[in-house]
This record gives structure tokens, sequence and C-alpha cells, in this order.
């Protein structure tokens, strides 16, 4: 049975989930501080913001968090959040392909597992780019065709590899029939992607720089033979293929 989705959860999940949230915040922005400029109190937004917690990690880093979030009760859950912790967690209603701030009003703004939801990528992207600040930056991570794991569904192994209308007519059906192999939520997985696809849209919309996972981590980050496949996946694609098979998803940095 699949977890509940992210934006489903309680107050006591949101709350028991902050510290590794924290701990996941200040290990993003390092990565990201190797190719972009961001220091607080630089505005991020973080679309599919659920109940916050990610908002509330990335403010008490000093930046000035914002976020968009389609699903009303999570949004509810956040004000909770607020008086529990004394802090303020900006969520607008509404969806990636719209995002309800003006032109290059952000530092950085990040998707996590979210655009395998949405119903356009493409304009979701072109709506990040706009709401840039040049020299900004765009991160998110999300499906990938290439690896046969994936947390989307429960009980279908190698689903990624699956033709798309099938994967589609699954998903429906589950999400109609059998919720819980779905996390219970009303907007299962509808988007899987290729690493090639998503660079050419992105240097298409006009982002300059696109850099992949593995270009993202730190050396400090592992030791002994994990640091050295990652050094070798940073410098051969074969190598990199192989990653990308082995680990689930994609992560991109897009720089404006």
């Amino acid at each position: 049975m699949k977890q509940s989705a992210t934006e489903q959860n309680d107050i006591q999940t949101a709350l028991g989930r902050l510290p590794e949230v924290e701990d996941y915040i200040g290990r993003h922005l390092r990565r990201v501080q190797q190719f972009a400029t961001l220091e607080p109190p630089a505005r991020v937004l973080d679309v599919g913001a659920a109940q916050g917690v990610a908002m509330l990690a990335f403010q008490r880093a000093g930046f000035e968090a914002y976020g968009v979030e389609p699903w009303a009760p999570a949004i509810e859950v956040s004000h909770e959040l607020e008086r529990r912790t004394g802090t303020t967690l900006p969520i607008k209603p509404g969806h990636a392909e719209k995002l309800p701030y003006d032109d290059g009003f952000f530092r950085l703004v990040q998707s996590y597992s979210v655009m395998e939801h949405v119903d356009d990528p493409i304009e979701c992207f072109r709506e990040a780019y706009r709401v840039l600040e040049p020299g900004g930056s765009f991160f998110f991570s999300t499906s990938s065709v290439l690896s046969p794991r994936q947390v989307e569904i429960a009980g279908f192994p190698a689903f990624p590899w699956y033709p798309d209308p099938v994967r589609r007519f699954i998903m429906g059906a589950a999400a109609k029939y059998w919720p819980a192999l779905v996390g219970n939520t009303t907007r299962p997985a509808i988007q899987w992607f290729r690493h090639n696809w998503v660079q050419d849209i992105l240097r298409a919309i006009g982002f300059s720089r696109v850099v992949n996972r593995w270009e993202l981590r730190r050396p400090d980050e592992r030791s002994g033979l994990s640091r050295t496949a990652v050094e070798a996946a940073k410098r051969y694609d074969a190598v990199r293929f192989v990653g990308d098979v082995v680990e689930s998803g994609m992560e991109y940095l897009a720089i404006r």
C-alpha cells in the first residue's frame, strides 16, 4: 500500500516531518548555491506547498518563503502550523500552470514531486521561468520513464516502463476504484518524463543552464565507493545513464 499523499498530512504528521525537511532544505540550499547566487532574505516559492513545512524550513534558514497549493484542506492545516510555530506561511490557492505571482518576483522556485501530477508541464516550466528574476533558479524533482523504480503507485513493478496509455489508464482506475494504491490522492501521477525532452524544453523556454542531479551532488555529501560513483556520473555519459536507471525519478536545476 502506498503511503498517503503529502498534501493529506495532518498537523501532527506535518510537525513530525519538520526536522527531516529542515535537514533536506539545508542540503538543498548548499547544492543550489554552487550554481546560482541564493542568499537570505531572498524570496523563494514552493509549488505544491501542502501544509507549508518546506516553507517553514526556508524561513528558519532566513529566506522569505511563499507557497502555492491547490488542495484547500492542506492550506487549512497550514494555518494550524502557523499557530503552533508562531510563524506566517503565505500560501495561495493555485496551480503550477498559472502561478498567482508577478513576473520576476522570486530568486528560487522549487517543485518537489509535483510535475508528474500536472496537466500541462510545459506551461508549468514557463510559469516558473516567468516568476523568476534574472539569475534565479528553478529546482524540481519528478518522475522518469528511465528508471523502473517509483513511489507513485503500489503493486505495479517497473511501472514507469509501461506504455503511456497503459500508465494513464491504470492511474485513473486506481484513483477511482483502489485509491489506497495511489495514497488516496485525487490527482495521481500522469506525467512520466524523459531526460532529453526535459532538458530541451527548459532550454527552449529560455533557461541559460540546466544542471542534472549528479552535478548538484556535493563531494562532501558522500564517501568511498558512493562518492566515486557520483563523481563518475558527473563526467561520463554511460555512468550517468546507469545512475539514472538505478535512481528513481529525476532532479534538475534550471537557471534563468
